[in-house]
């Protein structure tokens, strides 16, 4: 039995059972949670669920909630996208799927800090999403791994977005580098002579 000072709180340290206000608890969890959906991200079509993410940010933590995920966990994800964005990295919230493997409503908040519309189909975004993730994180992409992958709805592979969805952008090949004099660093032509110099 938890005391009065824990019981109003809704949260506690998981070692000594003392309170933690909830906007303490946020900040630990969503330090946590952006580290949990980090390690995520380095493994090619991994993802994890929001139940999943609430007991591990609980662990890493040390913090404890009796409160409901869904009260909380929305608040969570904002932070972390909020951080992503601000740090230029990819939205890692899109790696985090509610049981049905399908993004929650909080996703849409990746798109309002960009101030981008909601599209159509939110899944294709977040497949987009998680493969800007996988990339930066530095998992092992695979050879064809030019389409994002959209997490299987009843296990098995992560399934592809199709033709359906926006057309994959394509990274234009790298130029070759011109030979340049040495003097005045200007292009040379074919000959090899600078003509300045």
């Amino acid at each position: 039995m938890r005391d009065a000072a824990t019981t109003t709180s809704g949260a506690w340290r998981i070692d000594d059972r003392t309170a933690v206000t909830f906007r303490d608890a946020a900040v630990a969890w969503s330090l946590a949670a952006h580290e949990v959906l980090a390690e995520c991200a380095s493994g090619y079509g991994h993802f994890v669920t929001v139940n999943e993410l609430a007991e591990r940010v609980q662990e890493m933590s040390g913090i404890r909630t009796d409160a409901p995920t869904r009260t909380w966990m929305d608040a969570i994800l904002r932070k972390v996208a909020r951080r992503c964005h601000n740090a230029g990295e990819p939205p890692l919230t899109a790696l985090c799927v509610k049981q049905n493997h399908k993004v929650s409503d909080s996703y849409k908040y990746v798109l309002e800090l960009a101030h981008l519309p909601v599209p159509a189909d939110l899944e294709v975004h977040a497949a987009y999403a998680r493969w800007q993730c996988y990339a930066a994180y530095g998992a092992e992409i695979p050879t064809d791994g030019g389409i994002p992958p959209l997490i299987p709805r009843n296990g098995g592979a992560p399934r592809r977005v199709t033709a359906a969805g926006p057309a994959p952008v394509a990274k234009p090949e790298p130029e070759a580098r011109k030979a340049v004099c040495v003097n005045c660093f200007t292009e040379l032509p074919a000959n090899g002579v600078c003509y300045y110099c």
